[in-house]
């Protein structure tokens, strides 16, 4: 039958040919019907085996590859591309309704679709496996490696897709891994591979609905401009299943045994170092109540003390009732009981002569660094002699304090201390006999006598070095599990003092950390030291202790702002002693600096948000990745009501401090001064009154105008 164009296409609208197109598709459902019910696949309940199984082979593919993840984010990865796809399912058609010719052929495309995911069934299989392993790989490979044991790390949960150091690499991987030739070769996957490129357009300035239009070279994930995470894989994923392999949170873990290599972080004001700080500390007390570590917080500012300070933990009947100690110079009545010259002599001579001759030089040499901090300057070759015989003498004095190494740099000391010489031994007890009382060496102790002036001068310092004996041992606190709590006080000491008293307790740290090399291995106690705004006490003591402390299990946590804050040689001390890096929210100049250091592009630091950082881990993460540490972890524990802060104090006070009335000589500290026998005014000998020298040995050593 013939039939005029018009009047065939008015059969073909109103179903002329309708019966014929409509037995021929049946029978290709009937079909298509019988070959999925053959493998189970008609109910939801066998769709969702087969998921299962071709989630096992993904899952055994990234098992032997070594990559650990979630077997649940195989199969809910699976599940959503057979969904997505509308894989190994019989369309939904009504027989009963009357449908047009194009109805019919829609639903006929429909089922040789199927048709030949069953044909190719293993095939079909096989292609999806492949895809969901590229894709789940790709991230895998760049999450960092989990630590197996989170009971001896420091444990962050965050956000999976934070993680991940070079994002544009890897969306882009996730990206291709249904753009494959034998994705191509089977006809699969033909709606994802169709959103993946108009998206693509789209990222690329061109019409998402005329991707055939689209001439110009497209501008892939890995040459994106792009920063936020979150942002980019929506806009070259969006739409698809493939973005549920960056949904979810990992457990970072920083084991203990990397901390004790030092962590150094660097992070503009305002974003979030100290909120850092305070995660890891509440981390370290959940150890501290096991008894697994102790703690030691150096904070000038004392917003971070008086937090933890006030923790419930810390109240009576509480773990860590009697845990804490609190070093707090702004409790003026009640100074620290602390004597630089009371270092464990009694303990020291307890000791092999051996361990006792190693700990005796590091005393001296703890003796330099404090004393040359305290007197505010770099010795000079002849003070450095002086230091050395006279710290050596001091050992051998009792209950001396830093009132009786003013009384040793004075005239006729050498007669004073007779019955104390004479203890020494060898070389130090002939030049007490000869070099000291010469005329070379007396105008050096006159130039030492006067900076010891400038310190005793501020009344806080004289007050807590006054003490015959320290009520603070550091070496047995830190073995003991405690909290120490160490308030530089710039509001109080200023700058200068501050300085003075940090590096003070840095130099005990590192002399308690040398000291342990008189225990076991497995008797030194885990202790983590960690210093905000680090740079107020940053001095080459630093760089002594991360070279040395690790083998002592001491780790520090150094945070402060910028790079030009450290020297050059400490800034080659920390690239080479710290293995956690943290970076963000600095310059251009410090992310350029500080790029090789975390073996990333400085892009990654800038791009970084507030409370987050670039963080590179030695040995754990391949490159710096970010970082994000929750806010307000510290200020959301519990804490102590005000008569359980004052019981506190009270027994703070009674175990480590004395009050300023029963301090000898207080009363006439102020009256202590040069005399008769002293030189004039003019002489450097004198005490201070802020003049200056020209003579090169002869600094000006006048008290800080902020005393």
């Amino acid at each position: 039958m013939n039939l005029h164009p018009g009047a065939r296409l008015h059969a073909f609208v109103n179903g002329l040919f309708r019966p014929k197109e409509e037995v021929i598709t049946h029978e290709l459902w009937q079909k298509v019907e019988q070959r999925l019910a053959a493998r189970d696949l008609l109910t939801d309940e066998g769709r969702a085996l087969l998921a299962e199984a071709i989630a096992d082979k993904v899952g055994a593919a990234l098992e032997e590859r070594q990559f650990e993840i979630d077997p649940d984010d195989a199969l809910t990865l699976v599940d959503a591309l057979i969904d997505y796809e509308g894989m190994f399912r019989l369309p939904r058609f009504d027989w009963d309704d009357r449908h047009t010719t194009s109805q019919i052929w829609a639903l006929r495309d429909a089922l040789n679709i199927q048709k030949a995911l069953i044909d190719h069934f293993d095939e079909a299989t096989e292609v999806l496996v492949q895809v969901a392993f590229q894709a789940l790989a790709s991230v895998a490979d760049a999450l960092p490696r989990l630590e197996p044991d989170l009971t001896d790390a420091i444990v962050v949960p965050t956000d999976k897709i934070r993680t991940i150091g070079q994002i544009g690499d890897v969306v882009e991987s996730v990206m291709s891994a249904p753009l494959t030739d034998d994705v191509f070769d089977n006809d699969l996957f033909p709606r994802l591979r169709d959103r993946i490129d108009a998206n693509l357009v789209a990222a690329s300035g061109g019409d998402p609905g005329d991707v055939a239009g689209f001439k110009r070279t497209p501008r892939p994930p890995s040459r994106s401009d792009i920063r936020d995470p979150r942002e980019q894989v929506q806009t070259y994923l969006g739409g698809t299943p493939l973005t549920r392999v960056f949904d979810g949170n990992i457990d970072f873990a920083i084991p203990n045994k990397v901390r004790f290599e030092h962590h150094h972080i660097v992070a503009g004001s305002g974003h979030g170092k100290t909120q850092t700080l305070q995660y890891l500390i509440a981390k370290d007390l959940e150890a501290i109540t096991r008894g697994e570590r102790s703690v030691i917080v150096i904070d000038s500012q004392g917003d971070l003390i008086q937090k933890i300070a006030q923790l419930k933990l810390f109240a009576p009947g509480e773990p860590l009732h009697d845990r804490v100690v609190i070093i707090d110079p702004s409790d003026v009545e009640w100074p620290v009981s602390l004597n630089l010259f009371d270092v464990g002599i009694d303990r020291l001579n307890a000791y092999p002569m051996l361990e006792r001759e190693r700990l005796t030089n590091s005393i001296l040499e703890l003796y330099d660094f404090v004393l040359g901090s305290l007197l505010s300057a770099e010795m000079t070759q002849k003070q450095n002699v002086i230091f050395r015989y006279v710290t050596r003498l001091m050992l051998h004095i009792p209950d001396a304090t830093i009132h009786t190494l003013r009384e040793l740099m004075e005239k006729g000391s050498e007669i004073k201390f007779a019955e104390h010489i004479a203890k020494l031994q060898g070389t130090a007890r002939h030049f007490f006999e000869t070099e000291f009382p010469s005329k070379e060496f007396s105008q050096t102790r006159q130039q030492v006598l006067r900076r010891l002036w400038g310190i005793l001068e501020n009344q806080t310092f004289e007050r807590m070095f006054s003490h015959p004996r320290s009520k603070l041992d550091l070496f047995t606190e830190m073995n003991a599990g405690k909290v120490i709590l160490i308030n530089t006080a710039k509001d109080l000491l200023k700058e200068q003092g501050t300085e003075i008293f940090g590096r003070f307790f840095i130099a005990l740290i590192a002399q308690a950390a040398q000291e342990r090399a008189t225990l076991a291995e497995g008797r030194r106690m885990p202790t983590f030291v960690y210093i905000d705004e680090a740079a107020d006490y940053f001095d080459r003591n630093i760089g002594i202790i991360l070279s040395q402390a690790r083998k002592y299990n001491v780790g520090m946590v150094l945070a402060h702002q910028y790079l030009g804050q450290l020297e050059p040689r400490l800034q080659e001390a920390f690239a080479a002693n710290t293995s956690i890096k943290f970076a963000g929210g600095v310059s251009a100049k410090d992310a350029r600096a500080l790029a090789p250091m975390l073996h990333c592009e400085p892009a990654l630091i800038e791009g970084q948000p507030r409370l987050s950082f670039a963080a590179f881990v030695r040995g754990l993460t391949k490159s710096a990745l970010p970082l994000a540490f929750p806010a307000g972890y510290l200020e959301d524990m519990a804490r102590m009501t005000d008569d359980e802060r004052e019981a506190l104090r009270q027994a703070t006070r009674e175990k480590y401090a004395v009050h300023y009335s029963k301090l000898a000589g207080d009363s006439d500290s102020d009256d202590t001064g040069p005399t008769d026998d002293d030189p004039p005014d003019g002489d450097p000998g004198g005490p201070p009154k802020g003049g200056g020298s020209d003579d090169v040995d002869t600094p000006d050593v006048g008290p800080s105008p902020e005393w």
